[in-house]
């Protein structure tokens, strides 16, 4: 248990609900946006292994926010005098590992994807039960999740952290298995975070330097696919906000499981899990804003601003050439 939880009264703790609300709105919000964007526009879907990832990532996140936050009413509405029971502990700090975990491993499975479209072109997207495929692989990543996310139930421990609102893997204890475990997970993550930012900018520069490879990642029915602009905006601007957001947090759980860092756990680590759920809030509004006909407009307008005229209609060819007219 962690030493703040000991020695610091639930009255000497001055915490706002405002941003687990705001969060929680915001998340919600925007992974229903997304959702229902990907629900209504099913048909068009030419590059389908993307969607499947991301549909699947869009739910994590979703799932997450809805088991998580009634435990977080409950904290905030009693200022801080509900006790979390054992079990509700366990269960969320499953539930945080395993989002973020999953998370993760899902930008990795998209990236890979990429990879494999710029080696094979269209060749894996189009053969016979492909959907199968990238459902199996799904399958395989939520495992891989689950499991690291459940180690600590079995070998470590559950802590409650500052404020009493949340939970995760125990990181404050000096047994052998609470580190082993929070040691498995932050190494999971942040291997994840590296082999996923090293193979996107692989693909990046690799197209980059041959037309011949970057035709592969392009859909031949729409001219659209992986080496679309939109497409790689989202990936390049998601990964970069999972490597900002998610990579302090992996480091302070990976610093105080091998006990370089030993002080007391308290409002560090509540900005830095807050800064992984705005993480994982944005993800879905990024789809929504770097939709193919929502970045031609944005791309538009600026334009149209930038030469003093305010007309949309204008600029419309150079603009489709840089973004097709086909939808997201």
């Amino acid at each position: 248990m962690s030493c703040w939880y000991l020695n610091k009264h639930s009255k000497d703790i001055q915490e706002s609900s405002i941003p687990a609300y705001i969060f929680f709105a915001f998340g919600v919000i925007g992974n229903v946006l997304a959702l229902c964007t990907i629900c209504m526009n099913r048909q068009q879907h030419q590059w389908r292994s993307f969607y499947i990832f991301f549909l699947a990532l869009a739910m994590s996140d979703c799932v997450n926010q809805v088991s998580v936050f009634p435990f977080e009413v409950l904290s905030y509405g009693s200022h801080f005098t509900h006790r979390i029971s054992k079990v509700e502990c366990n269960f969320m700090s499953f539930s945080y590992a395993f989002t973020q975990i999953s998370s993760g491993l899902i930008i990795a499975g998209i990236t890979t994807d990429q990879h494999i479209s710029l080696i094979m072109g269209r060749q894996l997207d189009t053969m016979d039960g492909n959907r199968r495929i990238y459902v199996f692989a799904l399958f395989a990543l939520f495992v891989v999740a689950a499991f690291v996310s459940s180690i600590h139930l079995i070998f470590g421990d559950s802590e409650i952290f500052y404020p009493r609102s949340w939970c995760f893997i125990e990181v404050s204890g000096r047994d052998f298995g609470s580190s082993a475990t929070a040691l498995v997970y932050s190494l999971t993550g942040i291997l994840t975070l590296i082999y996923t930012a090293f193979l996107h900018l692989y693909i990046m520069c690799k197209s980059n330097r041959d037309p011949e490879l970057r035709g592969h990642l392009v859909d031949t029915d729409r001219i659209t696919g992986y080496y679309d602009i939109h497409v790689n905006i989202f990936l390049m601007t998601s990964l970069t906000f999972y490597v900002l957001c998610w990579g302090p947090f992996l480091v302070d759980i990976l610093l105080r499981s091998v006990n370089v860092v030993t002080s007391c756990t308290g409002r560090l680590e509540l900005w830095l899990v807050r800064l992984v759920d705005f993480k994982s809030n944005l993800n879905p509004w990024l789809y929504v804003i770097l939709r193919k006909e929502n970045l031609r407009r944005i791309v538009r307008k600026f334009r149209s601003c930038r030469a003093g005229n305010i007309q949309d209609g204008e600029g419309d060819g150079e603009n489709d050439r840089l973004v097709s007219d086909t939808h997201m």
